[in-house]
Formats: C-alpha cells, sequence, structure tokens
C-alpha cells in the first residue's frame, strides 16, 4: 500500500516550490536588468550578479527541500525502494530535473534551460502533493512493473529536458529573428540546443519503448495483473503514450529528412512530452489495481 504523505512532508514540498518559484523569478529579473542596463547608462553588472547568486541559493535550497522529503518519506515507509508510489515517483523526478539543471549550470552553462525546466519542476510537485494525497497510487508489486516503471520515469526525465531545451530553441530563434538577442548572453548556439534536442529525444525514446514493450506485456498476460482491465486499448492512457512514441519517432527523423529539423523538431519535442505530461496525469486516475 502507498504511504500517504504526512502534513510535515507536504510542508516542505510547497517550501521546495516557493523556493523554485523564487528563483526563476530572481533568474527572469537577472535578464531585464542586463536589457535595461544599457538603455539607462548604468554598468548593471552587480546587480546581475546578486540576482544570480539570489537564485542560485533558492534552487539549492529548493533541491535540500525535495532531498529531505525523500528522505522523510522513505524512513515513514520504513524502505528505501524509490518509485513505490506516487508522491515519492513525483518528487524524485521534480528532484532529479534539478540536480541536471544544477550540473549542466556548472558543468556547461546554458542560460534560460532553467526558465523552461523550473515550471515543470514546479507542476510535478504540486501534482505530488495533489495526487499523493487524494489519490495515493502504488506502482511496484514484482520485477516486471520495476523494469516498466523505471524506463518509463526515466523516460519521463530526459523528454522533460528535451522538450526544455526545444522550448528554449523555439525561443533563442524568435529573438534571433526579431534582432532582440544581446550578443554574448550565453543562451548557446541554435545548432547546440537542436544537438543536446535530438540526444535526449534519441536516450528517452529508447527508454519509453522499453516502457511500451514491457507494459504491453503485462496487459497481454494471459494470467496477469494489471490496472487496465479487458478493453486496455480504450484507455487515455495507452493513446497519448502510443500518441508521444510516434511524435518522438518523426523527432528522431529529422537528421535524415530536412524538413523535420530546426523549429519543427523544437517544437515536436514539446509537443511531445506535453502527450508525457497527460500520460502521467491519466495514470493517478486509475485504479491501483
Amino acid at each position: 500500500m502507498p504511504d500517504i504523505p504526512s502534513a510535515g512532508q507536504l510542508a516542505l514540498v510547497f517550501a521546495a516550490i516557493f523556493a523554485f518559484v523564487v528563483g526563476g523569478g530572481m533568474s527572469l529579473l537577472r535578464l531585464r536588468a542586463e536589457r535595461l542596463a544599457p538603455s539607462r547608462g548604468e554598468p548593471g553588472g552587480r546587480r546581475s550578479e546578486a540576482l544570480r547568486v539570489f537564485s542560485k541559493v533558492c534552487v539549492c535550497a529548493g533541491v535540500l527541500l525535495c532531498a529531505g522529503v525523500l528522505a522523510w518519506h522513505g524512513i515513514s515507509r520504513g524502505t528505501w525502494r524509490p518509485l513505490e508510489d506516487n508522491f515519492e515517483a513525483l518528487v524524485s523526478l521534480a528532484f532529479l530535473l534539478t540536480l541536471f539543471v544544477a550540473y549542466i549550470q556548472r558543468s556547461h552553462p546554458l542560460r534560460g534551460l532553467d526558465w523552461f525546466i523550473m515550471p515543470i519542476v514546479v507542476l510535478l510537485l504540486i501534482l505530488a502533493a495533489v495526487f499523493g494525497r487524494t489519490k495515493p497510487h502504488a506502482y511496484l508489486d514484482t520485477t516486471w512493473s520495476l523494469v516498466h516503471v523505471t524506463a518509463s520515469f526515466g523516460g519521463f526525465v530526459l523528454f522533460a529536458i528535451a522538450g526544455s531545451v526545444g522550448g528554449l530553441y523555439l525561443y533563442v530563434n524568435r529573438r534571433l529573428r526579431s534582432k532582440r538577442l544581446v550578443p554574448g548572453q550565453g543562451f548557446g548556439s541554435l545548432e547546440r540546443l537542436e544537438h543536446l534536442t535530438l540526444v535526449f529525444v534519441t536516450l528517452g525514446f529508447a527508454l519509453l519503448t522499453v516502457g511500451l514493450v514491457t507494459g504491453l506485456v503485462r496487459v497481454l498476460e494471459p494470467h496477469g495483473r494489471n490496472s487496465l482491465g479487458p478493453e486496455w486499448y480504450r484507455n487515455a492512457k495507452v493513446w497519448l503514450t502510443f500518441i508521444a512514441w510516434v511524435v518522438y519517432a518523426l523527432v528522431l527523423h529529422s537528421p535524415i529528412n530536412p524538413a523535420f529539423r530546426g523549429k519543427r523538431m523544437a517544437f515536436l519535442s514539446v509537443l511531445g512530452f506535453m502527450l508525457m505530461i497527460g500520460t502521467f496525469v491519466a495514470v493517478q486516475f486509475m485504479p491501483t489495481r
């Protein structure tokens, strides 16, 4: 049975949400300060640096709060097995995405990436608080389920990154066309953004395929237990996942078909991730068994 999060755990989740929202706001204010500084004849460097540091502190605080929630939830369950229920799984996804942002910004800085990933992190934490309390959902009962859930959630993380980079590509492309992008702002070239999108879609597609195959085997097993019932092919989760798989297959087709490169590939990566979010929401309304 899934362990319902306590009031204290939910308080930490909402504190993490607040930290991430404030950190994202500081990041946006930093860009605005840099835009207005030249027109006002101000250096802007000191204020920009202060906003950058404050944003970083907020993100680090959010990461620590998420880690605290996961540790507390694990202690209350008496086990450290990951992804056992929807509350822990959704918080874990948010935690992994924030770790990725921290890593990429330290090793290979890509400005603006947090503007697209942090809203996803906040959404995942909100879903964890809502569904973890109102619709507790257990995931793991067999080794087959472990493979299916791990592949599905791993693909989700990779697609979240691909969708965020794709969104950043569309933003940078629009600003370049309107000649409003200031050189040296560190947003990355369109070539780099396109390459990163393709890399993460490729990895995510492999995991999504594993998740689809393991899930299909489970529902077709004659004496197996599944929560979709005999008419599993009509379930919203199945259809959304299949459509997302097709969309990402088109993205992978882009290297050999120039018609799908650039803006179209970025848009498809964003569309595919929106379908994946729909899939995860649909899962929460399914019966546990």
